[in-house]
């Protein structure tokens, strides 16, 4: 594609100015960013082309990424939208089809008058399948209390739900020319693929809903809109839990945003995507044509294990140096009491507890500056450390014994401490925390007893290591070993320990800044590990004893 062939479209609707230059300098900076992407992306002109468009995409990108050589902060964002879009002056229905068939998202952007379809083919988007789906805690109690008397449907209001997606998010990508198509298939689909919409209905009144496609037995949510709060927390766990009742094998939501993995959404990259995508049914499954009381949901299972936190309404803790300036520059907030609220709270901003229970303090909330962290990229293994695994005579597991490891960890002796900071307090809640599947041990054992551990805490991708305790020789310094490998096996972002330490300085922990710390922190949290990491974890352990054994 051609600047010029976009400005010969653009001059059959209205009358370009005879200083280019001048013209081309008045867009604004949206529109420049879809000028200069769609200039230099790839031109898709017939269906068959998207049978290849990871090749295609990743050709062009790397041709783009040589002759690219506009200045600006939107350089890398081009760079990453080309690699990722395909584009076309024309909205093809046969293309769009197509695109839907194959699980890429169908999408459009805008230069001046001049509206361009594109064909997004996600580096990593977020899937859910029946087995990883999860309902959020309050679904029930909101459905209960709140929403009893709406209704839920699909393909109802499908013209609505889009003018309602428009209202709610003007600058959006749902131009006419895009969804004069999206019209035609909702109301021709065939059999491998239709284009539907969710509502949910209040009174009469539509008061929340979504666009999507059905490929298959897969489907995709598009874009959506809610006009009453919670409201699309509950059209999400409902129209889950439909799509899983009724032989759906997956559900595409797209781009990673961080509220969508409270349903259970990994994160996928293309290889995973096509497999998926390769494997549903050609045969299009469709919704029903019923209205259903969101009442009659209760009679399915709304449980969700977690049930003792509110993940919608964090505590909120105090900036450092303000409220509690006085007591410690590192201090955020004191109270009372500790539950699983606020540790769930505080560990989502950056803070932990820190306090003696036995001496009579209050609970106490810490958020340090500088942070201590060790990233997996920087681990190394001592060499001492690295010869003794060769010998080592431990077991090593996880989650054995959770609640024995935090009570070994409240017994250790710390130099220049007189008592424990873990008290009983304290090993009330992480055990709490442990059975909701936050918090975790590893345990080393040797002749059937324990031998050292630690513990600590595992949201999406960080790791908040809390305490360690050790028994007999290099037992717990060996489990951390195993631990980091399995760790950035499963794609782990940062373990944080807090403050300095000896032990965590010798395997390339370092210092970085509170500000640093929250910044990779507020990402990592919603960026879930790469596979299991219990079953990575034990099979870092049994690839450590075969060589031990041989």
């Amino acid at each position: 594609m051609t600047i010029q062939k976009i400005l010969s479209r653009i001059a059959q609707k209205t009358s370009l100015p005879e200083n280019l230059d001048d013209y081309l300098n008045s867009f604004d900076r949206n529109c420049v960013f879809v000028t200069v992407a769609a200039v230099n992306g790839l031109e898709i002109e017939t269906p068959e082309e998207l049978n290849h468009i990871e090749e295609l995409l990743e050709l062009n990108f790397s041709r783009a990424k040589e002759n690219l050589s506009y200045e600006d902060f939107f350089e890398s964002a081009v760079l990453d939208t080309i690699s990722q879009d395909a584009f076309s002056l024309d909205f093809d229905e046969e293309i769009i089809r197509k695109a839907i068939s194959l699980g890429l998202y169908p999408m459009a952007g805008k230069i001046d008058v001049l509206n361009i379809f594109s064909v997004r083919h996600h580096n990593k988007k977020l899937i859910i399948t029946p087995e990883s789906f999860r309902i959020p805690h309050n679904i029930k109690s909101l459905i209960e209390k709140k929403f009893s008397d709406y209704t839920l449907t699909f393909n109802k209001a499908f013209t609505q739900c889009i003018e309602e997606i428009r209202t709610a998010y003007p600058d959006n990508w749902l131009v006419p020319d895009l969804t004069d198509v999206f019209e035609i298939i909702h109301k021709n689909p065939d059999e491998k693929i239709s284009m539907n919409s969710v509502e949910i209905w209040h009174d009469g009144k539509l008061v929340a809903g979504e666009i999507g496609f059905i490929s298959g037995n897969a489907y995709a949510s598009l874009s959506g809109f809610h006009k009453e709060n919670d409201i699309g927390n509950v059209q999400m766990a409902l129209l889950g839990k439909y799509l899983f009742e009724n032989g759906f094998a997956f559900w595409d939501l797209g781009m990673t945003i961080p509220y969508k993995f409270r349903y259970g959404a990994f994160e996928c990259d293309r290889k995973l995507q096509k497999d998926f995508y390769d494997n549903i049914k050609n045969k299009r499954l469709s919704f029903t044509t019923k209205e259903t009381k969101l009442s009659d949901f209760l009679k399915y299972d709304l449980s969700c294990r977690k049930e003792e936190i509110d993940f919608e309404h964090l505590i909120t803790f105090s900036e450092p140096n303000t409220k509690w300036a006085a007591y410690g520059r590192q201090i955020v907030e004191i109270t009372d009491y500790i539950n699983m609220q606020i540790l769930y709270s505080a560990y989502m901003q950056g803070v932990f507890p820190w306090f003696s229970e036995e001496d009579g303090e209050p609970v106490t909330w810490y958020s340090t500056d500088p942070r201590f962290v060790l990233m997996p990229e920087d681990f190394h293994c001592p060499k001492s450390l690295k010869k003794f695994l060769k010998k080592s005579p431990y077991t090593y597991t996880m989650d054995k014994c959770f609640r024995k490891v935090i009570e070994e960890c409240a017994k250790m002796k710390r130099q220049g401490q007189n008592g424990t900071w873990i008290g009983n307090k304290m090993i009330d809640v992480y055990t709490k925390f442990h059975k909701a599947g936050f918090a975790h041990s590893f345990e080393v054992w040797h002749d059937g007893k324990l031998a050292g551990g630690f513990y600590g805490v595992l949201i999406g991708s960080v790791f908040f290591g809390e305490s360690m305790f050790t028994i007999e020789p290099d037992s717990s310094k060996s489990a951390f070993a195993l631990f980091m490998e399995a760790f950035k096996n499963c794609g782990g972002t940062i373990v944080d320990s807090q403050s300095y330490t000896d032990n965590i300085a010798r395997y390339g922990g370092k210092n970085i800044s509170r500000d640093a710390f929250l910044r990779i922190e507020k990402e990592a949290l919603y960026k879930p590990l790469s596979t299991d990491f219990k079953s990575e974890f034990q099979n870092v352990v049994n690839s450590h004893f075969i060589e031990i054994h041989k």
